[in-house]
């Protein structure tokens, strides 16, 4: 993909697709009146024809037969003028991209909206995230069904180079890491184990001139990590524990931990899952892959927080050593877990990274983790839950998602819940009653936090959606690396 700022008559310049916006609310706007008059009001009719809204990323395609330099007019929907805002573009870069990426080699674009870094930057990532597709595993994906390298040119009002190139790095490394960590959730998991996240790790820290810390199975159960190393145990897999950390160049201004779940495959253990829903737990390292997708571009974005990255890496399987229900866990703060479902083992491995980073000493921490369905059932697919002891660090971390057009919606820390994780043997049960999961979910995490501030956001619904979505790709989603990358840069 190239991307390009020019300038030009767009009813004149070549191009396969002539990319024209409209609002739902106003009338046809200075380029699509030129454009309509160009084509003798062909697309005034067919919008009244086909009653067509102008819906963000609604696409409307119309072949100029030869009356512009475009071969094809796409007028594309930018929803309310009222609803407006620089994310807004990301969903019209989605859509277009999604349209034209199997045939056009060169599209531009005329959408009468001022430029600013903001806007080109989003329309820019909407393109690339558009564009995306995890064909590896297809023996035909280099035939000529596949993407193609299609040239990208705007033109923008109030606009110049400098700040267009700036836009561009952004987007691009953005967009990069969003895709990248899809591939990680996407990846097959005999190929995406602990030990190939570790290795992906240290790459990224290699790369991006971050510190890098992995601990193994024997570190981690001389280091007293027992939530970790007791989900582990049923695994022939070996586990991990990831420590990255980026430092700013100037004194940083707060030490944020950002931690993942990465339980690269859940059979459920001895709580053995039905096989419907085995199915995809190849994406229950998602929070890890968020992690690493935010540590992969976090040096081009250059927060001023010193930042610690902390996975613990498993799968939970049902091999003769397998933790049992019953079983009395010891994590890595002292605190003891009464196992009652062997199948909430993601919140047994984080109790051990939660302890590791209030060990840190750092100000602030953030764990993302595939955790329960239960919030699926209260928030669906779309959208992830938010928790935690600060509503500050909460309210930030609902600004930044709502600024990069990622659903988090808060659900309440309900005090009357607590008594169902209460253990008669142990400090804490890893499950309470049906009700309420993913609140007691978070419950059992704040165990861990000590006074630490603390958020834990569930993307159990948003990692991975199996039929895609309009503004989805099928499969894994990327959900969580934007929302994270604005949160650092806002703190």
């Amino acid at each position: 993909m190239e991307f390009k700022l020019i300038k030009g008559d767009p009813l004149k310049l070549k191009s396969n697709v002539l990319v024209i916006g409209k609002f739902e609310e106003e009338s046809i706007s200075k380029t699509v009146k030129k454009v309509n008059e160009a084509l003798k009001g062909t697309i005034s009719q067919l919008i009244e024809e086909e009653s067509y809204k102008s819906v963000i990323g609604k696409t409307l395609n119309v072949n100029t037969v030869g009356k512009t330099g475009s071969d094809r007019i796409l007028l594309v929907g930018l929803g309310k003028k009222s609803e407006f805002s620089p994310n807004s573009l990301k969903k019209v870069g989605i859509a277009v991209a999604k349209k034209v990426k199997k045939f056009a080699s060169k599209v531009i674009f005329n959408l009468d909206i001022e430029g600013s870094n903001l806007n080109s930057q989003n329309l820019i990532m909407g393109l690339i995230l558009g564009t995306y597709e995890f064909n590896k595993y297809k023996s035909n994906n280099d035939d000529s069904s596949s993407t193609t390298d299609t040239k990208y040119n705007f033109i923008w009002s109030k606009l110049n180079q400098k700040d267009f190139d700036n836009s561009l790095q952004k987007a691009t490394g953005i967009a990069e890491a969003t895709c990248f960590t899809r591939d990680l959730v996407n990846e097959p998991p005999d190929t995406m184990t602990p030990t190939r996240l570790g290795e992906l790790a240290k790459e990224i820290a290699d790369e991006n001139g971050l510190e890098c810390e992995i601990f193994n199975n024997v570190d981690i159960r001389q280091k007293g990590m027992g939530g970790l190393y007791a989900v582990s145990k049923g695994s022939l897999e070996d586990p991990r524990f990831i420590h990255l950390t980026y430092k700013p160049k100037k004194k940083a201004r707060k030490t944020v931990a950002i931690v993942g779940k990465g339980i690269t495959f859940d059979s459920g253990g001895l709580c053995l899952k039905p096989a419907d829903y085995m199915k995809t737990m190849k994406m229950d390292m998602g929070g890890s892959a968020v992690v690493l997708g935010v540590m992969k571009v976090i040096s081009l974005l250059k927060p001023s927080v010193k930042v610690h990255a902390l996975i613990s890496a498993s799968e939970n399987m049902t091999g003769g050593g397998a933790y049992k229900p019953d079983d009395v866990v010891t994590a890595l703060n002292g605190k003891t877990i009464e196992v009652v479902n062997t199948d909430a083992e993601g919140r047994i491995v984080l109790s051990d990274a939660l302890s590791y980073a209030v060990n840190l000493g750092v100000e602030e921490i953030v764990d993302l983790a595939t955790l329960t369905g239960a919030c699926i059932v209260a928030l669906g697919n779309y959208t992830a839950g938010v928790m935690g002891n600060n509503q500050l660090i909460i309210n930030k971390i609902l600004k930044a998602a709502n600024t990069v057009g990622e659903k988090v919606w808060q659900l309440p820390m309900d005090e009357e819940l607590r008594k169902d994780i209460d253990s008669d043997i142990a400090d804490v049960k890893n499950v309470g009653s049906r009700y309420g999961g993913a609140i007691t979910a978070a419950m059992f995490l704040e165990n861990f936090v000590d006074d630490t501030p603390w958020a834990h956001i569930d993307i159990a619904g948003p990692t991975f959606i199996e039929k895609g979505g309009e503004f989805y790709p099928k499969g894994a989603t990327g959900f969580g690396v934007q929302t994270i990358l604005q949160y650092l840069l806002e703190r």
